[in-house]
């Protein structure tokens, strides 16, 4: 992402706030939102919802929003999903300086062919999907790629074994795991039980037992 060149969206102030005007805002295609930060009052805005959409599909987490034909660089603090997590309700935007360093979260994506993946029953376990990371406004990535390719069955890797680009830091523990490979554990196989004469179930393999044993005098 370039330094001055920001994705752009258009806002309008809204006078109104509460559940019942912000659903009809989304019914007529427009998303409620709040601009707050560096130190100015909180602006209830509303904004786009399909062009928002597309924005975030685009890993997109600054923008230039204009407000009243001025804008201003507005960083993506937080966006509130439906409960099917299919459909934006609400969205926090933050006015920040190009120049001054954030903390965003980033979509971690996992690149190459783990190597222990080619043995029987090995499962690749991503338990970390975003990274919280600290870096310039201006040079936020899209998304942070890890390489698994060497990754091994037993091994993992955490945070701390990652490269980030020059000028970010990440927020996380070192030591917190990533991605790592296990191999599922296989199921013993239950003994078939039959039924006897009696109605009563009788493990194959039980009768024989009994017979070879000695009979007592």
């Amino acid at each position: 992402m370039g330094k001055t060149k920001l994705p752009k969206i258009e806002v309008n102030v809204r006078d109104h706030v509460g559940s019942r005007y912000a659903a009809r805002l989304r019914g007529a295609g427009q998303l409620p939102a709040v601009i707050y930060g560096h130190k100015q009052e909180p602006i209830h805005v509303s904004l786009d919802q399909k062009h928002f959409s597309d924005l975030l599909h685009q890993h997109t987490h600054l923008l230039e929003v204009t407000i009243d034909s001025e804008p201003q660089p507005c960083l993506i603090k937080d966006v509130q999903w439906n409960h099917l997590g299919s459909e934006v309700l609400h969205v926090d935007l933050t006015r920040v300086d190009l120049t001054e360093r954030v903390t965003v979260n980033i979509g971690l994506e996992l690149t190459g062919e783990a190597v222990g993946l080619k043995e029987g029953g090995a499962l690749l376990e991503h338990p970390l999907s975003e990274l919280e990371i600290e870096c310039l406004a201006a040079s936020i990535p899209d998304s942070i790629r890890v390489d698994v390719s060497d990754l091994t069955v037993g091994a993992t890797v955490t945070v701390g074994d990652i490269e980030l680009p020059p000028g970010v830091t990440a927020v996380a523990n070192p030591e917190t795991v990533i991605a790592s490979i296990r191999v599922l554990a296989e199921q013993p196989e239950e003994e078939p039980v039959i039924e006897t004469a009696e109605g009563e179930p009788e493990i194959i393999g039980k009768k024989a037992e009994e017979e070879e044993a000695p009979k007592e005098d």
